[in-house]
């Protein structure tokens, strides 16, 4: 079987590696901070002391990253896996980054010899492990085939977009409706509070399937606002208003609005400027919450 390093051991990178190991991919890992590549190696996972050393031992790499910085970093920069690059050898980036970046780095990999997919994915810590995550990829036609199977052991649904930079840029779309989806749910139920309606019937009455409001927005999200449970986070605040302003940059290239769009990353922003980023984007509820002097948090009853 294929060997596979995996760059990038947060909360998704950890699940996508145990499903992978799971299927009984060799795995060498490595993330900026070792301590969190402890639990794979006690399941049998190899360390790498970097990126480069992951490469080599590989034949295909993963990255899962935070950003377009971090992606440059952990495969172009110093010790990282274009400088652990051997005939063969394939770079799958499931960052959510910006196309034009991704675009870059993947003319750098081209020039080393290397051939790369963005693959970004769309799905929680949940559905990663079990293997139903969304996964959108650019690239070469030749190298999607080559990885397909592995791709698949990882998603259920597995879209070949196009030309390196479509992968992401398709995430960005995907992510800018459910930012807008987040949003408005929030919306609704700080209506709903403030017009004197329990904000859970709204929950409610959106999540019936087959109904005209149903939303997954506020399935997954409307408990969490209610409960005002934003940690740890499921898509976090600074990761959304990274993604909604990427589709906006990328709205400009193409010259479409998006006044939905810039509406939902002004809130995102005021719950930044909060020193909250880091915590789920259902946060935005608590802005909306203050601006009407209301709550949708159910209130203890009296004795």
């Amino acid at each position: 079987m294929e060997r596979i390093g995996f760059i990038g051991l947060g909360t998704m990178g950890q699940v996508m590696s145990r499903r992978l190991m799971t299927a009984g991919y060799p795995l060498t890992v490595w993330n900026r901070t070792r301590e969190k590549g402890g639990p794979l190696i006690e399941a049998g996972a190899k360390w790498a002391d970097s990126p480069k050393e992951a490469a080599k031992a590989s034949d295909m790499v993963i990255t899962m990253v935070t950003d377009s910085a971090a992606s440059e970093a952990v495969i172009c920069g110093p010790q990282g896996v274009l400088d652990g690059a051997h005939p063969g050898l394939i770079i799958i980036d499931s960052g959510s980054i910006e196309p034009e970046a991704s675009y870059s780095i993947a003319e750098r990999a081209k020039a080393r010899g290397v051939a790369m997919l963005d693959a970004p994915v769309s799905g929680g810590p949940k559905v990663a492990a079990e293997g139903r995550l969304g996964i959108m990829v650019g690239g070469p036609h030749e190298t999607f085939r080559a990885c397909e199977s592995i791709l698949k052991q990882l998603g259920s649904m597995v879209l070949y977009v196009g030309e390196n930079g479509k992968g992401t840029t398709l995430k960005l779309i995907a992510n800018l409706v459910m930012g807008v989806a987040i949003q408005a749910a929030a919306e609704s139920l700080v209506l709903a509070a403030k017009a004197g309606i329990d904000p859970q019937v709204v929950i409610d009455i959106t999540s019936l399937p087959g109904t005209g409001p149903q939303t997954g927005a506020m399935a997954t999200r409307g408990p969490r606002m209610m409960q005002h449970n934003f940690y740890p986070p499921h898509f976090s605040t600074n990761n959304m208003h990274k993604d909604l302003s990427g589709a906006l940059k990328l709205a400009e290239k193409y010259g479409v609005s998006l006044p939905t769009v810039s509406a939902a990353r002004e809130v995102l922003r005021a719950v930044k400027s909060q020193g909250n980023g880091h915590i789920d984007s259902s946060a935005v509820v608590t802005v909306l919450e203050t601006m009407a002097n209301t709550t949708i948090c159910p209130r203890p009853k009296s004795a």
